[in-house]
């Protein structure tokens, strides 16, 4: 058992890469509260130890073992923005410059992507970030997908329940 992610519905990657590569991203986050700050696998492993426990299932270990062999000498973050890169965008030339700019452009920017204000109210009730990242910012940042997958990883351990989409406080009136 792996996780992966389908980004912009095209093609599907190990999670791991992608928290990899955010950390190569300035989210508009200060970094001193960032979660991910350089990207390796201690790190990585240690922002998911107490959630990703489960005696049969390691979905992070997992999801590592699915990743390209990195380069010792190179930054990791930087290797994993450059294979997130190549994945989604094949026929391109990946450089660092062109990834860092298209991660930037799908999650970050506010034109592409805005959460409005009830989207950053109900994502930080949702994961209980309330206190960390202010109802002002109404982009994705580091915590959010953070948080995202430890309730992934908790729903899949039976933990926590699934949401009900058919509950009228999920509803929006227009």
């Amino acid at each position: 058992d792996y996780l992966t992610i389908k980004f912009n519905r095209k093609r599907t990657i190990p999670i791991t890469v992608l928290l990899r590569a955010m950390a190569a991203i300035d989210d508009g986050i200060p970094d001193e509260v960032a979660p991910i700050k350089t990207g390796s696998t201690e790190e990585i492993l240690a922002l998911y130890a107490d959630v990703d426990n489960h005696p049969d299932r390691s979905y992070i270990q997992n999801s590592m073992k699915m990743e390209p062999v990195w380069d010792e000498k190179k930054p990791i973050a930087e290797q994993a923005l450059i294979e997130f890169y190549r994945k989604m965008r094949p026929g391109d030339p990946p450089t660092l410059d062109n990834a860092r700019e298209y991660l930037q452009s799908q999650l970050f920017d506010k034109r592409r992507y805005d959460l409005e204000r009830v989207g950053r109210y109900k994502l930080n009730i949702r994961l209980g970030l309330d206190g960390i990242i202010p109802r002002t910012h109404r982009t994705i940042t580091r915590h959010d997908v953070v948080r995202l997958i430890e309730r992934m990883i908790n729903i899949n351990n039976d933990k926590i329940n699934k949401d009900d989409i058919d509950h009228l406080g999920n509803r929006r009136v227009k």
